[in-house]
């Protein structure tokens, strides 16, 4: 699976530097809540974002995202030799402009899981809305990577620079 997700990623990037459009560049930070399996051993989750999108119709965007999520561990975890946890993403990254200031976008991909007990990876998945203006957004959304029946998951608030 994760071979059929990178063969996605690079064909979206080559479909995507074909078309005759400018591209965008997102860096950004987020906070989050965990929820779902990841809330029973970690307690806050903060990461990085960064993504390259291209216009490809009036009010939709498509590119490829990446960056890094870390779990924190809670402290009772911890003391009992737990770890903190993270997730590489590699995903194509879709963004609609519902309004010239509000969007709904989503990104699809795989996670690559990091810390002292992870292994592998799994699908990744994360739906948004948000606010934006020429140069920046503000966004609300949930962040997981599935591997087998188990979830790293969390209620992100995000902020990303737009630069051209």
């Amino acid at each position: 699976m994760k071979k059929t997700l990178l063969l996605g990623a690079f064909a979206l990037l080559g479909f995507a530097a074909s078309a005759q459009t400018t591209g965008q560049f997102k860096i950004g930070a987020n906070v989050g809540i965990p929820v779902g399996d990841a809330s029973d051993v970690t307690s806050f989750t903060m990461g990085v974002d960064a993504a390259y999108q291209w216009r490809l119709a009036e009010n939709f965007d498509l590119g490829i995202a990446t960056g890094y999520q870390h779990f924190f561990a809670k402290s009772e975890i911890k003391d009992a030799e737990g770890a903190d946890a993270g997730y590489i993403p590699l995903a194509a990254s879709a963004q609609y402009s519902v309004s010239p200031n509000f969007f709904i976008g989503a990104d699809l991909g795989y996670g690559f899981l990091t810390g002292k007990y992870a292994s592998g990876g799994g699908f990744y998945y994360q739906p948004k809305v948000g606010y934006q203006q020429s140069n920046w957004e503000l966004y609300l959304g949930y962040k997981g990577v599935s591997k087998d029946s188990n979830t790293l998951g969390s209620v992100n608030l995000g902020f990303n620079f737009k630069l051209k």
